[in-house]
Order: structure tokens, then sequence, then C-alpha cells
């Protein structure tokens, strides 16, 4: 299980209430897209313009086709074909008359050698025995009104220009309606170079397209989107068209609902950060208090315990062989001494685990197991625990030999209070670097369904066998986190009678030790 500091947790929190808030700003954000309609004042003047000079140029060229019909020599077919040929888009002059003798119509082609047969206009009537292509007019239609001149244009017909003379005669000119267009096309495009610079000023986008969708002139860059803006100037030769769009403007709003809810998430957020960062603030410094209080209380009883165990050693030393009753007694106030000496160096692991570092040096394994396998010796004796040696390391290893020594005392502790008597094997040898120790005894054993509990700090078992055994619960914790430490690992076994804790540490070689270091 991971455990953040209060300043970790604080900025994790504050890190999620900043992320919920951006969050909250995202879902809340929306784009509008605003149109911004433009002045067009000049887009519509330069259109009034190219109306006026559009129709201009229509009725110029009408005018040059009346002068044209009006006053062309009727016997000189020559020079009607120059004048003709004068005037852009004349394909075929033609003479028409009201009576329905058609042998004094005549038709002259003005283009050389044409790719198509031209058709030929007749009155009222289509004489059978004429195969030429013929276009049928109405006189009726003609004589309407009080003009004397004007334009046919039916539908899937030429386009044909008519003016009638006195003498119930008419002149039909057959119009080549592209070939106009085109001229009329290069005649604005010279004119709007000049027409159109206020249109181009006012920034766009705007586009004028001539008859045929040709962009004859352009400012601005124009979007992929259909125009907001279309004036169609119509022309008997084409349509022009005027195209503009307005100006859009990306719009950021928020959505306050969303916007709030999200902000009230991450203001708890950071709240509640504040708070747990606060009360671990408040627990942690509650337990450096307990702990350097622990420390204290377990350093302030270290000494006069050592010196009780110093002066039971002399004490014991004078009296052995004299006083075989007080003899007893000293070694039982050793041995309680002891056992309360290893409970305060567990205590002191405990409360310190997390700052110590192992104290690796070279020592002999079999002299650190024997030297506290001595300690045991007399409780040992007394409650009928024989041990027994199987394999033993004798060279020189590198490891903490404290650490090692606190781990076999607690497990020989567990023995010592919780099994009645009999065999106590202790069995190692090296595999690979690695310092194998497995202790077995022939107790009551532990079930299969505890094998991981019993290592937590302050769990006992509770059964008939352990009733009444005192302890605290930290002796195989410590030893399993001192293992862990020491970079190996401490375990139970499964048996089927009494219980066998392997340990398994590194332990490189190490140089021979000196008789004095050995000692």
């Amino acid at each position: 299980m991971i455990r953040l500091s209060p300043g970790a947790t604080l900025a994790v929190l504050l890190a999620a209430a900043a992320a919920l808030l951006g969050i909250g700003f995202g879902v809340a954000r929306r784009e509008t897209n605003v149109r911004l309609e433009r002045d067009r004042a000049s887009a519509r003047h330069f259109c009034d313009e190219l109306q006026h000079e559009l129709h201009r140029l229509e009725r110029n060229y009408e005018s040059r086709l009346q002068r044209l019909a009006r006053t062309a020599p009727l016997n000189d077919r020559q020079e009607i074909w120059r004048a003709c040929d004068a005037i852009i888009g004349i394909r075929q002059w033609s003479l028409v008359h009201a009576a329905r003798d058609h042998a004094l119509d005549w038709h002259l082609p003005i283009e050389i050698s044409p790719a198509t047969p031209i058709p030929e206009p007749t009155l009222n009537t289509d004489p059978a025995e004429l195969q030429r292509p013929r276009v049928l007019l109405s006189e009726a239609e003609l004589r309407q009104g009080t003009d004397d001149s004007g334009w046919v244009n039916e539908p899937g017909a030429p386009l044909f220009f008519w003016f009638r003379r006195p003498v119930d005669e008419f002149v039909l000119l057959l119009i080549d309606e592209p070939a106009v267009a085109t001229a009329f096309d290069g005649w604005i495009s010279d004119w709007t170079a000049r027409a159109f610079a206020p249109v181009r000023a006012a920034g766009g986008p705007d586009q004028l397209f001539a008859p045929g969708d040709r962009i004859a002139a352009a400012a601005g860059t124009p979007p992929s989107e259909r125009p907001d803006f279309l004036l169609p100037i119509r022309t008997r030769f084409g349509v022009w068209q005027l195209a503009s769009w307005d100006r859009y403007e990306m719009r950021v709003h928020y959505h306050l609902p969303t916007l709030v809810g999200s902000s009230a998430v991450a203001v708890l957020v950071a709240m509640l950060g504040v708070v747990i960062s606060i009360q671990q603030r408040r627990t942690l410094r509650h337990s450096e208090e307990r702990v350097s209080f622990v420390n204290a209380v377990s350093h302030e009883l270290r000494v006069p315990l050592t010196n009780i165990l110093l002066n039971i050693d002399l004490a014991s030393d004078l009296l052995h062989g004299m006083q075989p009753e007080a003899d007893r007694r000293l070694c039982l106030v050793q041995e309680e001494a002891r056992r309360l000496a290893r409970l305060i160096d567990n205590v002191l692991t405990f409360s310190r685990r997390e700052r110590c570092a192992p104290n690796i040096r070279a020592c002999v394994p079999a002299g650190v197991i024997r030297a506290v396998v001595a300690q045991f010796a007399p409780s040992f004796a007394r409650h009928a625990l024989a041990v027994e040696y199987r394999g033993e390391v004798t060279e020189a290893r590198l490891l903490d030999a404290d650490a090692l020594s606190q781990i076999v005392a607690n497990l020989l502790s567990n023995i010592e209070k919780y099994v009645p008597g009999g065999r106590v094997e202790i069995a190692s040898h090296l595999e690979d670097g690695i310092l194998r120790i497995a202790i077995t005894d022939e107790g009551p054993g532990i079930p299969p369904r505890d094998a991981d509990r019993i290592f937590l700090p302050f769990e006992r078992l509770d059964s008939r066998v352990t009733e009444g055994a005192s302890g605290t619960g930290l002796g195989l914790a410590i030893s399993r986190e001192l293992a862990a430490q020491l970079g190996g690992t401490l375990r139970l076994l499964p048996e089927e009678r009494g219980a066998t804790f392997e340990l398994r540490i590194p332990a490189p070689p190490a140089q021979p030790l000196r008789a004095c270091d050995a000692a």
C-alpha cells in the first residue's frame, strides 16, 4: 500500500481539483459562429454601374443592328456582307416577305463555310419543297406593338433580330449568342478593372461571375460555403452575378450550470485535500511524538537494564556453586532481564524501522546463531527443549549480524513461549550466495490459514496451547521486515507437525576474519 506524505496528498488532490476544473471549463465551453453582416454600399453601387454598362452595350448593339437593317442596300449583297461582317455575332442576313410567295425571300450567310447548316427563317408557313433547315416565325407576333424592330428568342430556336421595312418586308439577322457574350465579357472585364476597385478596397470576400460561371473579378478569399448575398444582373446575352460573403466571428461562452457545478466539485476536492493534509500532518506529529516517547522510554530502560544484567552476571560468578537456590534464582532473573532486553529491542526496531539502514559487515553466521542460542540455553533446559544443529556456515559472510541475531532471537523466543518441549532443529547452509536458515520445532503448529496473518504487527494466535503466553505480537512482524531490508524473505513452511520458519538472505563472501574480529 502506497502511503503519501501530507504534501504529496495535498498536491495530488489539488491537481485533481485543477483537472476537474479544466474538464468543467471544457464541457461548459460553447462556441457560436456569429454572422457579422457587412456594409455592401460599394458592392451595390458597383452592381448599379455594371447593370447600366451592360444595358448601354445592349442598346449600342441593337442600334448598330437597326442601322444596318435600315440602311443596307438590298441590291448590293457584297456591301451587305461587308457591313454584317463588321458587326460581331451576325451569322446570316435574311430578307423575308409577308406574302405567301416565298420565292422572293433570300438569305445571305455571313460565316464562310459554316460547320453546320445555318437555318433560314420563314414567315407563317414552311414551304415543303424547300429542303434547307427552317425556322418558322409568326408574322402576327412580329407586328405586335408599335416597334419596328426587336428580338425573337424562342426556346430551342436560334436568336434573331428583326427589323420591319416599309413594304411588308422583314430583315432577320441570325445572331451568334456565344460570340456576342464573349465580346461583352471582354469589354466588361476591362471595365471592371477600374470599376471594381471600391469593392476590392472594402476587403471582401466578393466575386463577380460572368456568364458561364467565369470569375471576372474577386476581392478577398471566399469560403467554401454558399454566398450570403447574391445579386444577379440579367442581359440578353447571359447573367452576371455578384456574390458576397459576410464575415463570421467565433464567439465563446460557457454553460453556467455546468461551470458552477464543476467549480463547486473542484473546490470541494481542493478543500478535502487541505483537510486530509492537515489531518495527516496532525497524525504524523502525534505518531512522531509517540515514537519519540517510546524511544526515550526504551533508551531510559536499557541503561538500568544493562546495569542489572551486568550485576547479575557478577553475582552469578560470585555465588556459583555456593548456594544453588540463589544461583537458580539469579538465572531466572537473568532470563527475564534478557527477555525484557529483547522486548525493548523489538520496540525500538518497530518504532524506527523505516529509518534504519542495514549495517553490513563481515561475520560468521554460525557464531551469530550459536551466540543467540546460548542466551536461551537455561530457559530451553527448563522447558525440556533440546537444540540440534544440522549444517552450519562457518566461513565469513557479508551481512547485518545484529539484524540476523534479532531475527533468530525472535524465532527462538516464540518457541520458548509456545512450545512445551521437544526437539528444536536449526539447519543452515548456502545456496548460490543465499544464506538459508530453517528453524523447526515440535510444537502445536500454526494453521495454514494463519500463515500470513502471524506476520502482521500485534497479531497473536489464540488457542489452548498459546493461552496464557505473554507477548506483544511484534516479533514475527519485525523479523519479516528486517529480512526484507536485508533483501531476503522470512516465511512459514507447511508442516504436518510443529512449525518451520525459513529465512533466506543474501550473504556474499567476505575476507576471513582475524582472531580479534572473531572475538
